[in-house]
């Protein structure tokens, strides 16, 4: 089976979130607008994520409570992934952590301001990201470079990691 994705055709990770399995409400409640780690299912893609390449954040699910399914935040990988242990639950629900997964990923991810909406992305005429053709599919997704150039326009710049001074974004 040929793999969907390899290093020359990543554009950037798109790690989604399902308020269902992982308290995105509790985890703005505590204020937070910086993700650093994100579950993923161990595998050939995650074993393809490395320092410095690019992330979206997708939250996905059926729009109740007030989340709208879209692009929520930017930013980078941190450092590869490795072995999650159920101990560090964080915002994981009891349903998300049975969900399966073993491994995460350091990331630093910032919520944007305002999410782009998956109904903004599909008037933009971006109907083709894996997350809109395969909602089911496990973290990590993927964009490829000439998605990523179609969303330019729809995001704000990326954000500078928290190792970068504040004037340094990409």
């Amino acid at each position: 089976m040929a793999r969907a994705v390899d290093r020359a055709g990543l554009g950037a990770w798109l790690l989604k979130a399902n308020p269902a399995v992982w308290d995105l409400r509790g985890f703005l409640d505590a204020g937070e607008r910086r993700l650093t780690s994100w579950a993923v299912r161990p595998g050939y893609r995650s074993a393809l994520m490395q320092p410095g390449d690019r992330v979206l954040f997708w939250v996905s699910g059926d729009g109740r409570g007030g989340f709208a399914r879209g692009i929520w935040g930017l930013g980078t990988v941190i450092a590869p992934a490795e072995p999650w242990h159920d101990a560090e639950r964080g915002f994981w629900t009891d349903e998300g952590s049975r969900q399966g997964v073993r491994a995460r990923v350091e990331v630093d991810v910032v919520l944007l301001e305002q999410p782009v909406p998956a109904a903004e992305l599909r008037e933009a005429g971006i109907t083709d990201l894996e997350v809109q053709r395969q909602p089911f599919a496990a973290n990590p997704s993927y964009v490829s470079p000439e998605q990523l150039a179609r969303l330019a326009d729809l995001l704000p710049g990326w954000p500078p990691t928290a190792a970068e001074p504040s004037g340094a974004g990409r």
